[in-house]
C-alpha cells in the first residue's frame, strides 16, 4: 500500500492505495479532490479504477482520482463512520493531511514514498514581466442602445430624423419593409458608428415594464363609450375653521349626525358630499379631499371673509385642477358683508359669477336654512356641464379616504368607487395592503350588499395593515394575486428604504471617519502617539458634558386615534415643536383605542396616554386608576394642544428672577472688632424701599461694583448698620446701597403650532 504525495504543498494529497488481487476493495465516494494530479509511478494496480491511465505520466481525472481504492484488514464499518465523522467536523473534502489519513487508514499505511524531482515532470510557471498597455479613454459620446430596436427609437437615440436613419440603413443594404419592423444589431452598431458615437448595450425598456406589469396591478384603460352612464357628483365641502362646513352638512342632511360621508337626494339626483377639518393641522386631509373629489364647496363666512385654510383649500383645488362652487355663509349675521367677501376672491383668482367670473357663488345661511337649494342646484348644475360618466361593469377601482380600527368589526377603510360595482368577496389591493370584502357599510352603518361608482362606502376585511389615505384602490382576479402584488410593493418600498438606508450609512460612516481623525489628532497634540480614540477623546468628553450639563427635562407620551388622517395631523403638529428646555418622545402612536399591553406600557415608562376621538372601555379605565396611568381624552384639537403645552411647561425649571426692593447711601463708614477682627460697617440711609437682612446687596462705587452678594448683618431703621461677609471690603461715604429679593417665576414653554 503506497501514498505519494505531489511535492508541492504542505498537505498529503492521496493519490492511489494499491490492493492485492486476492482482497476484496471497497469504493469510498465521500473524498473529493480539485484538479489534475499526476502518477507517478507503474508498480499501482488501476484494475479497480473505471479510467485506466494509458501510461505511468498519464493524467487522471478528478472524478478517477476521488474513488480511491483501500482494503485494509480494519473494519469497513469504522473506516466509513470515521470518514463520515471527519467530513462533519472539518468541512473540508478536497485535502486530507497525513496525519489524518494515517488515522482513517487505521494505521495501515505500510510505506510512504515521495516522489523525486526527477521522477515528476514539473511544468514550472515562468513569470514575465507585465506588458503595460497605454489606453487612451475615448471621447466619443455614448448612447445606450438595446436589441430590436426601431427606426423611430434608433432616431430618438441619435437625436436625428427617421429618415436620415433609414437612409443610412439603405447604404448598408439594411433597409426594413417598414419602420416598425425590429432591427438587427450589426444595423444598430453600424449606424451608430456613422453618427461617430459608442454604442453601450443595455437591457430592453420594454422587458422591464412588462415584468413590473406581471407583478403590480395598474388602472384599467377607458371603458367603451357603450358602458359609460351618468354617475353622482362627488363634493367636498372645504373652507376655513369656524366658517360653518358641520353646520351646512347638518342643513344638508336635516340632522345633527355628522359623520364623513353623505348622500344627498335633490330633484332624483344624488350628490356624494365629503367633509374636511378647516383646522391648519389638517391640510393633508384636505389636499387629498381635492384630489378624490369632482367638484368643491368652498364655504366662506360673510361676516370673517377669506382665511389662510381658504386661500390653502384653493390652491389644492386648483393643483387638482377641480371646479371650484363658492358658498358665501352667514349671510344672516348683521355684520356681512357678502360683496366685500366677493371682492376679495379676485386677488386669489376666483372671479365669480355675480362680477362676471365663471365660478358659481350662492350666498346662503346654514343656520337657517336660506338658499340652500341654490347651493344644490349649483352643485348638479356644474356636475351637467362636467359631464361625470363610469361604468358599472368589470373590476372596481376606487380611492381610500380615511382607515381606522373599528371595534367588533376590525380593520376597516372608508373608499370612493370610481369604477365597477364592489360587492362582498371581491379582492382588493391599496398600496401594500390586501382584502377580501367581508362586509360593507354606508354612513349610517347599514350593511350593503353591493355599491356602484360615487358611492361612499366603508369595507371590513383589509389584512396586513391599513390602507393609506390617498391611496387608490385596485380590484384583483382573486385573492391569491392581490397577495402576491401586496407583497410585490412591500419588497419594492423595502428597497427603496434599504437604498435610502445605505446612504445614510455611508454618510454616517463619512461622519465618523471624519471625527476618528479629528480625535487623533488631538492625541497627537497631547503627545500620545498611540491609544484608544474611543476611551481618550470620546469617553472623556461625554463624561464631561454630563458633568457639566444638567438633564433635560422629558414629557412621553402615547397618542391613540381614531382615524389615519387624525393621526398623521396630530403627528403634523408635534413634529413641529422644538425647545431646548423640555424634550418631548412620543413612545407609541396608533390608530384605535388603547389595549391593556398600551396600559402596562404606558405604567413601565411613564408616559401620558393622549386618546383622540376614541372611546376607552370602561374596565380599561378602572386599571388605568390602579396603576396609576393618566388617559386624557380629547375631541377638539385645540384642547389636546393646549393641554400638552401646559405640561410641558410645568417641566420647565422655575426662572429666578432678582428685583430691586431698596436702596440707600453710606453716610458714614467705621469700623468694629468681630473676633479679634476688625470688620468695616457702613451707616447707610434708606433713600427708598426697605433693606432686609435676607435680601441679597450690591455695592457701587460710582459706577463700579465692588461687592454683590448677602448681608452678614444689620440692624433696622431707616438708619442701619450694614456689614458684609467680606473683610476686605471697606466702605465709604457715599457708596450706593442697593438691595434685590429673589423670587422664582414660572416659565411657559414657546410653542405655538400654526393655526394655534
Amino acid at each position: 500500500m503506497e501514498l505519494h504525495y505531489d511535492g508541492q504543498c504542505s498537505l498529503l494529497i492521496p493519490i492511489l492505495v494499491a490492493c492485492r488481487d486476492d482482497q476484496r476493495p471497497a469504493i469510498i465516494n465521500r473524498i473529493y479532490f480539485r484538479g489534475k494530479f499526476e502518477f507517478p509511478g507503474t508498480a499501482c494496480d488501476f484494475r479497480q479504477l473505471d479510467v485506466q491511465p494509458r501510461s505511468s505520466r498519464d493524467w487522471v481525472d478528478n472524478g478517477s482520482v476521488g474513488r480511491l481504492v483501500f482494503v485494509n484488514t480494519a473494519s469497513l464499518e469504522r473506516l466509513d463512520r470515521r470518514i463520515k465523522a471527519f467530513q462533519e467536523s472539518t468541512k473540508e473534502h478536497h485535502l486530507i493531511h497525513l496525519c489524518t489519513m494515517r488515522w482513517l487508514l487505521g494505521g495501515s499505511v505500510r510505506s510512504l514514498r515521495l516522489s523525486p524531482k526527477s521522477y515528476v515532470k514539473r511544468k514550472r510557471r515562468k513569470v514575465a514581466d507585465p506588458i503595460v498597455v497605454d489606453k487612451t479613454p475615448s471621447k466619443k459620446k455614448t448612447v445606450e442602445i438595446y436589441e430590436d430596436m426601431k427606426v423611430g427609437e434608433l432616431a430618438k437615440v441619435l437625436e436625428s430624423s427617421e429618415e436620415e436613419i433609414l437612409q443610412m440603413l439603405k447604404d448598408l443594404n439594411k433597409l426594413p419593409r417598414s419602420n416598425s419592423e425590429m432591427l438587427d444589431m450589426y444595423s444598430i452598431t453600424s449606424v451608430v458608428g456613422a453618427f461617430g458615437l459608442k454604442p453601450k448595450l443595455v437591457a430592453h425598456p420594454r422587458s422591464v415594464v412588462d415584468s413590473n406589469f406581471e407583478l403590480d396591478a395598474f388602472p384599467q384603460p377607458p371603458p367603451p363609450e357603450n358602458e359609460l352612464r351618468q354617475r353622482p357628483p362627488v363634493v367636498t365641502i372645504m373652507g376655513h375653521v369656524d366658517h360653518g362646513k358641520t353646520t351646512l352638512l347638518d342643513c344638508l342632511r336635516h340632522s345633527q349626525i355628522v359623520e364623513s360621508e353623505y348622500g344627498v337626494k335633490e330633484k332624483d339626483c344624488e350628490i356624494t358630499f365629503l367633509d374636511t377639518p378647516g383646522h391648519a393641522a389638517f391640510a393633508k386631509m384636505r389636499e387629498r379631499g381635492a384630489k378624490s373629489t369632482d367638484i368643491v364647496v368652498l364655504v366662506i363666512a360673510a361676516d370673517d371673509g377669506v382665511n389662510e385654510q381658504t386661500v390653502q383649500s384653493i390652491n389644492y383645488a386648483k393643483q387638482a385642477d377641480v371646479p371650484i362652487v363658492v358658498a358665501i355663509n352667514k349671510i344672516d349675521k348683521s355684520n356681512a358683508n357678502p360683496i366685500q367677501t366677493k371682492q376679495s376672491l379676485v386677488e386669489h383668482g376666483i372671479l365669480v359669477d355675480d362680477l362676471g367670473g365663471d365660478v358659481l357663488s350662492v350666498e346662503i345661511s346654514a343656520l337657517q336654512g336660506k338658499n340652500i337649494h341654490r347651493l344644490k342646484e349649483a352643485i348638479l348644475l356644474q356636475a351637467e356641464d362636467m359631464n361625470l360618466r363610469s361604468t358599472w361593469n368589470g373590476l372596481v377601482e376606487g380611492i381610500v379616504i380615511e382607515s381606522r380600527i373599528q371595534s367588533g368589526i376590525g380593520k376597516v377603510c372608508t373608499m370612493i368607487v370610481q369604477r365597477g360595482t364592489l360587492v362582498k368577496g371581491a379582492a382588493l389591493v391599496a398600496g401594500t395592503c390586501w382584502a377580501r370584502v367581508r362586509a360593507m357599510y354606508d354612513e349610517f352603518n347599514r350593511e350593503l350588499t353591493k355599491a356602484v361608482p360615487s358611492t361612499p362606502v366603508v369595507v371590513a376585511g383589509w389584512k396586513e395593515d391599513l390602507p393609506t389615505p390617498g391611496d387608490r384602490i385596485l380590484q384583483l382576479e382573486n385573492e391569491k394575486r392581490a397577495q402576491q402584488i401586496a407583497r410585490y410593493r412591500m419588497k419594492e418600498e423595502i428597497n427603496k428604504k434599504m437604498e435610502q438606508d445605505w446612504k445614510t450609512m455611508e454618510q454616517r460612516i463619512e461622519k465618523d471617519r471624519k471625527e476618528y481623525l479629528e480625535n487623533r489628532r488631538k492625541l497627537l497634540n497631547a503627545g500620545l502617539r498611540t491609544g484608544s480614540t474611543l476611551r481618550l477623546v470620546v469617553h472623556k468628553e461625554q463624561k464631561y458634558r454630563r458633568d457639566t450639563e444638567n438633564q433635560k427635562p422629558c414629557v412621553r407620551l402615547m397618542l391613540n386615534t381614531d382615524v389615519d388622517g387624525t393621526l398623521e395631523a396630530i403627528l403634523n403638529v408635534l413634529d413641529t415643536y422644538k425647545s431646548e428646555e423640555v424634550e418631548l418622545d412620543l413612545v407609541k402612536f396608533d390608530v384605535g383605542p388603547p389595549s391593556e399591553s398600551d396600559i402596562t406600557l404606558a405604567k413601565d415608562l411613564g408616559v401620558l396616554l393622549y386618546c383622540f376621538n376614541v372611546q376607552v372601555a370602561p374596565g380599561l379605565k378602572r386599571t388605568a386608576e390602579q396603576l396609576g396611568v393618566e388617559i386624557n381624552c380629547f375631541n377638539v384639537i385645540y384642547r389636546l394642544v393646549e393641554d400638552l403645552r401646559n405640561r410641558l411647561s410645568d417641566c420647565v425649571p422655575e426662572e429666578v428672577v432678582f428685583e430691586q426692593v431698596g436702596e440707600g447711601h453710606v453716610i458714614k463708614s467705621f469700623s468694629v472688632v468681630v473676633g479679634r477682627k476688625k470688620q468695616s460697617v457702613a451707616g447707610v440711609l434708606v433713600d427708598w424701599g426697605t433693606i432686609s437682612i435676607s435680601d441679597s446687596l450690591r455695592v457701587l462705587r460710582g459706577t463700579t461694583v465692588i461687592f454683590e452678594g448677602s448681608i452678614r448683618s444689620m440692624r433696622i431703621g431707616t438708619q442701619v448698620g450694614v456689614a458684609v461677609p467680606n473683610e476686605t471690603i471697606v466702605f465709604k461715604e457715599d457708596d450706593i446701597i442697593e438691595t434685590y429679593r429673589e423670587t422664582k417665576v414660572k416659565k411657559e414653554i414657546s410653542w405655538n403650532p400654526p393655526g394655534f
